[in-house]
């Protein structure tokens, strides 16, 4: 994802963003070696506090499994993350 596509989380990057951690994840990378993609600075100056804890919850979540993919979408589509509710 590009650095201007982190402008404002959207269901669909979030959705980007678990797929992600489960392919690095399954080829081999640790868990900090996936956050510290997240501390990178085109990162962090696209994002405000409250959105970069959301992602980083999200990679966490994602890594260990503890909710799916679906399940975040489900979540972001309903306005339970956090984020505005989409506009349908």
């Amino acid at each position: 994802m590009s650095a201007s596509a982190w402008a404002a989380l959207e269901c669909d990057q979030l959705v980007a963003v678990a797929q992600t951690t489960l392919k690095l994840r399954d080829e081999g990378a640790t868990l900090s070696a996936v956050m510290s993609e997240i501390e990178r600075g085109d990162v962090r100056q696209k994002l405000d506090a409250q959105e970069l804890n959301l992602l980083r919850q999200i990679v966490r979540m994602s890594f260990t499994s503890e909710v799916s993919v679906k399940e975040i979408f489900e979540a972001c589509k309903a306005g339970e993350l956090g984020l505005p509710k989409p506009k349908p």
